[in-house]
């Protein structure tokens, strides 16, 4: 199983036989290269594996700058309805904006869905300095080292970098995000199956209050809170990667059985 040949394509990993699937969906400007290792624990732990590639994604800032979060929200639905036909169950993972879609596809058909992985959700963004450093380096240097934190972020990304007034483009798509965290901040109360929410404490996009926000909308009976106090918002290293693939590994067995 080559997981890594075409890094940032949309894959789907069948397990034979298989009546389960997890379906990975990446945030903005990010890929469905950044799931690869979930990925493969997902399909080592016995179930199937499919990560999207959202419109806009993929290519050039400007094929970025075209899309809008309303094509990312119907691509979404259409992919799960899909996918829905051929597993009995499924359960949603996403990263960052990735989160905000998973909720709201779950809200809008909640059939067949069992349960949601939200990993450092946007409900509130907070972006620092090192956020700022990582993405002017992405933006200007030709050659990023891979022990720089903005190689992560480069790594993540399947936006090709573009000119950097190009990027001026990009503003009605950043809009678009905070229109998501709203929507998604009014249905979080319509959450009625098990959600595992991780948060990195050293994010440099994503606030703790994100948290409150969860503990507030969502009922205690369906949530559960993971903190990984080493982790960023595209690094998770040592004890915060076990951390979370355990309570990963636990969360699906949990739910697919469950449901059995």
């Amino acid at each position: 199983m080559n997981l890594n040949a075409d890094y940032h394509k949309p894959k789907h990993v069948k397990l034979k036989d298989a009546t389960n699937v997890v379906i990975f969906i990446h945030g903005i400007v990010e890929g469905p290269g950044q799931f690869l290792r979930l990925m493969e624990v997902t399909y080592n732990s016995g179930y199937s594996a499919a990560s999207l590639l959202l419109p806009g994604h993929g290519g050039s800032g400007r094929d970025f700058a075209q899309s809008s979060s309303k094509k990312w929200i119907k691509h979404v639905s259409t992919q799960v309805a899909h996918f829905k036909k051929e597993y009995k169950k499924i359960i949603l993972v996403g990263h960052s904006m990735g989160t905000l879609l998973s909720i709201i596809t779950f809200v809008d058909d909640p059939k067949q869905i069992i349960g949601i992985v939200a990993i450092d959700s946007p409900l509130h963004v907070w972006v620092t300095k090192r956020a700022i450093i990582n993405n002017l380096k992405i933006g200007f240097s030709r050659k990023i080292s891979e022990n720089d934190p903005a190689y992560a972020l480069l790594q993540a990304s399947s936006v090709a970098p573009c000119f950097i007034l190009a990027y001026l483009l990009w503003i009605p798509r950043i809009i678009d995000l905070f229109r998501l965290i709203h929507k998604t901040r009014k249905c979080l109360h319509h959450i009625s199956i098990p959600i595992l929410v991780f948060h990195a404490d050293k994010d440099e996009l994503v606030s703790s209050s994100s948290i409150k926000v969860f503990k507030q909308k969502v009922s205690p009976k369906h949530l559960q809170i993971i903190r990984l106090p080493e982790s960023t918002h595209f690094i998770y290293k040592g004890i915060d990667w076990k951390t979370l693939q355990n309570a990963y590994c636990q969360f699906l067995s949990r739910c697919f059985l469950d449901e059995e």
